[in-house]
């Protein structure tokens, strides 16, 4: 039955990733927390670092390996299963709805421009999960680079937090900006992998199996497709997240709270 063909694939979606969504939250993680702390950084009137090396050598040199580099990894990885298995999930179901509206069995393969769409859906649906996410992973991120505040002790004390000064509704601060973020670069990412994919298919049919190589390449571009689309919105996001208040960043003049 339809139901249950949908049913089966998403939750096999949901499962790879899961799984895939995590260990990459612990290799770029590093990455991250570099990019993170440059853009606050830089939307001081007087930025930090001057560099990107000049970040990693002073995170390095003050917090550590862990503690500069690796700290606010929880956040992420606790939302790693949830952001990887909507951004499936959530794509295929996107897929599935088209082929039933237009009357075509569900693992019919769309057309490219259709298969943008369902991934800017992807990624619109999963901004909402993501945004606070991002937001405490951020927070903490950059919280020891904060001059005369208390450093947060745990990610359950900057839940508390935000909460008790803002309410339920400051967990999703930047989520204008997350679902612009991820609408763009969410549909780049899938549509520089699926590009990628039906290059290396070519004319061998709907039954080819890709080879580990060819997985890898598409994920890779994926990758790239995906960072350089809206990077922009990423600035700004990063900004609004790890400021303090509405104030705080109009005070910058950098960024507008959106």
């Amino acid at each position: 039955m339809p139901e249950e063909s949908i049913l089966n694939d998403s939750l096999r979606e949901i499962v790879v990733g899961s799984v895939s969504g995590a260990i990459g939250k612990i290799i770029e993680f590093p990455f991250d927390t570099v990019k993170v702390r440059l853009q606050y950084s830089r939307s001081l009137s007087s930025p930090i670092f001057t560099s990107t090396l000049d970040c990693i050598t002073k995170t390095y040199k003050n917090e550590g390996i862990y503690k500069g580099f690796w700290r606010g990894l929880p956040s992420p990885m606790i939302g790693a299963s949830l952001e990887a298995s909507s951004l499936f999930f959530s794509y295929k179901i996107a897929q599935d709805l088209i082929n039933i509206s237009q009357g075509n069995r569900i693992n019919t393969e769309l057309p490219f421009g259709q298969r943008l769409l369902c991934g800017c859906f992807s990624g619109i649906t999963t901004s909402f999960i993501l945004t606070p996410v991002e937001l405490i992973k951020c927070q903490l991120q950059v919280d020891n680079l904060k001059v005369g505040q208390a450093n947060y002790t745990s990610l359950g004390h900057v839940i508390k937090t935000i909460l008790k000064q803002e309410g339920a509704r400051g967990l999703w601060k930047g989520q204008t900006t997350t679902m612009v973020r991820e609408a763009g670069g969410t549909a780049a990412w899938f549509g520089c992998y699926e590009y990628t994919l039906d290059r290396f298919k070519g004319d061998r049919g709907p039954d080819y199996e890709y080879r580990a190589h060819e997985l890898l390449v598409a994920g890779s571009m994926a990758g790239i497709g995906y960072n350089a689309s809206l990077f922009p919105a990423d600035t700004v996001k990063n900004v609004i997240q790890t400021s303090e208040t509405q104030n705080d960043i109009l005070g910058r003049g950098h960024v507008l709270l959106l």
